[in-house]
């Protein structure tokens, strides 16, 4: 808004944006906004005093307040709010979009019409944008958040002065994709910024004229003239880039006139192929080769690339050095990764379904001359069938034992493992991890967390379900509970409640959410379960009940929960007919889902049997 308004002015060697930036950081420190978590605030002091110090050029319309109407001549910036759809505000909105000269309605000369530079359009009452847009010939900036709109104006192609078109909808009606944009779109040469869904980005054609464009999310490259990866070549102001049906480069040499390597701003890189059947593997390794990104690049992603090895840029870690976040999803015939190991500010990396892939470079699971994943904060593997070596975390049912973790390490997910026993690496260093997975592993008879409590004082979330013959949880010393050495969960996910009597959990006392689910066994809960929950009274506040098809009784102690607040039952819990007594401090009951049509019967408002048992609890929802 600052760069259409005018406010900042282009500087050698940095671009508007980062001026803009710095700019707004100097207010941030000189307390005109206060930084509130991701978002920034404006005290209502230096808010009241500025609306104040700048009422001769700032105003707005508001349908409900007669007095708004008043506006003088010196406005230059003007804020409409349509608070209650009022159909004849609507109109005259409509009204003042059609000509110029109805503009006078809201006390306007007809020419500020002309020099108008940002419109933000989000009147509910407003169903499109009309063609008259296209008088705004100085317009810049134009934000739109229409939910209904179905397609922008021819017109729109002729603001050459625009520099940023904002289209972010929450859903994306199927009926317009590929004739929501206008067809010479390209003609905006000063556009700075498109942001639409990836849909609409990719069907730009010509998106080669578009030089000083800073994010393209998808591209979609056809045979076809103005959709082909030479269209950027010159587009050397990219910060993010996604590019989508790459079986369509004919051969290295094409790939290589895209000058990914070039695009110094280039952080956020997206390389995606189509999900077809039969494709050259020599040919998508070639075009990979030539696709090496800028040392700049921080985030990652690969698509279904059919080659069976790695670019070649990505063998030596120097051209990647910067990388901060890797996806690679669906590369079937990927056998051996590069040692990403050696990525030094690394913090997130996703494999996913890449089924040939048995182990990882040596050089990946780190040597005695460095530290193997220095910031690695979050790791998800999944689908890698024949994985022998290295980290196993999703259906890799070869992999033989789990090895150190990097020491940044915040959450393992582990499901469909063959092991028996789950060891961490024995060194006296904290485990770092927040949130454990542990899920669909049928042979794993023990999960060491009683072992490893002093180490594991970093976990809140844990989950445990479907592993049948889980039979221990560590062996429990009572000199930990004396050292203060105790498991601090927060939130707990079962499918088996006899985990509950295994310690560490057996004495735990903090925890605040439980969920047991998916069960399809489980009728009642035996009698030292029913006890475990008096253990827990103090600080239980949140409890769910799902996918429990042969319940049949819920435990009788939860009338003795003094801190509950919110009980779920429901997602296919059919047998239970009836609640136990619930406990003052409920504040939220929900029954939902398949449920026995008797337990909903006896809780309804209207005519429930025994609604008056739940009549303390504020919020009841029964569906």
């Amino acid at each position: 808004m600052w760069i259409a308004l005018g406010f900042i002015q282009p500087s050698q060697g940095m671009i508007m944006e980062d001026i803009g930036g710095r700019n707004f950081d100097v207010l941030v420190k000189k307390a005109l906004f206060d930084k509130v978590g991701d978002d920034y605030k404006m005290h209502d002091l230096i808010h009241e005093s500025a609306s104040k110090f700048f009422a001769h050029e700032c105003n707005k319309l508001v349908d409900d307040e007669e007095s708004s109407l008043k506006i003088s001549e010196t406005i230059r910036h003007l804020s409409v709010q349509i608070i209650n759809s009022n159909q004849d505000l609507c109109n005259a909105l409509g009204e003042i979009f059609k000509a110029s000269r109805s503009l006078r309605l809201l006390y306007l000369s007809a020419s500020r019409l002309e020099i108008l530079r940002l419109l933000c359009e989000s009147a509910p009452c407003l169903k499109m944008i009309p063609e008259e847009i296209g008088n705004f010939i100085h317009l810049r900036y134009l934000k739109i958040t229409l939910l209904d709109l179905t397609k922008l104006p021819r017109s729109l192609s002729n603001l050459y002065h625009m520099q940023y078109i904002i289209y972010d909808p929450p859903i994306v009606p199927k009926q317009i994709i590929g004739y929501f944009l206008p067809s010479d779109i390209s003609n905006l040469s000063n556009l700075r910024c498109a942001k639409f869904p990836n849909i609409y980005n990719s069907s730009i054609c010509g998106a080669g004229k578009l030089k000083s464009l800073q994010e393209l999310s998808m591209f979609d490259l056809r045979d076809v003239n103005g959709y082909r990866i030479v269209e950027l070549e010159n587009m050397n102001d990219l910060c993010i880039l996604g590019i989508n049906c790459l079986e369509n480069v004919k051969d290295a040499e094409e790939a290589c006139s895209a000058k990914l390597y070039v695009k110094r701003r280039l952080i956020d890189l997206t390389l995606c192929w189509s999900n077809t059947d039969s494709r050259n593997i020599d040919l998508d390794e070639n075009v990979l080769d030539n696709l090496q990104p800028p040392k700049c690049l921080r985030n990652m992603r690969i698509e279904r690339y059919m080659g069976a090895r790695s670019a070649i840029w990505m063998n030596n870690v120097k051209p990647i050095f910067n990388l901060e976040k890797i996806e690679l999803t669906g590369c079937s015939e990927w056998e051996t990764l590069p040692p990403f190991g050696q990525l030094p500010f690394l913090k997130s990396l996703d494999l996913w379904n890449m089924p040939k892939v048995k182990w990882l470079e040596s050089k990946f699971n780190g040597n005695d001359k460095y530290r193997a994943f220095p910031l690695l904060e979050e790791l998800y593997i999944s689908g890698l069938e024949a994985l022998e070596d290295w980290f196993e975390i999703d259906y890799c049912p070869k992999l033989k034992e789990l090895p150190s973790l990097p020491s940044k390490l915040k959450r393992l997910d582990i499901e469909g493992i063959g092991w028996t026993n789950l060891n961490f690496c024995r060194n006296s260093n904290p485990i770092p991890l927040e949130t454990l997975w542990v899920q669909h592993c049928p042979n794993i008879t023990s999960l060491p967390l009683a072992d490893e409590i002093a180490r594991l004082a970093a976990l809140r979330h844990l989950t445990i379900k479907k592993c049948p013959n889980l039979i221990s949880l560590g062996r429990y010393r009572e000199v930990e509970t004396t050292n203060n050495c105790h498991l601090i969960l927060k939130y707990l996910s079962i499918s088996d409640p006899s985990v509950l009597l295994m310690e560490p959990l057996r004495s735990i006392g903090s925890l605040k959410e439980l969920s047991i689910w998916d069960n399809d066994e489980l009728v009642s809960f035996p009698n030292e379960a029913e006890e475990w929950f008096l253990k827990v009274s103090s600080s239980l506040s949140e409890l769910r009940f799902s996918s429990l098809k042969s319940l049949q009784s819920l435990p009788s102690t939860l009338e003795s929960l003094s801190s509950l607040q919110k009980l779920s039952i429901g997602y296919d819990v059919p047998m239970l007919r009836e609640l136990p007594n619930l406990p003052p401090s409920l504040e939220s009951l929900t029954i939902s889902g398949r449920c026995h049509p008797e337990l909903k019967e006896r809780y309804l408002e209207d005519g429930g049997s025994d609604r008056h048992n739940i009549a303390h609890i504020p919020n009841v929802l029964i569906r």
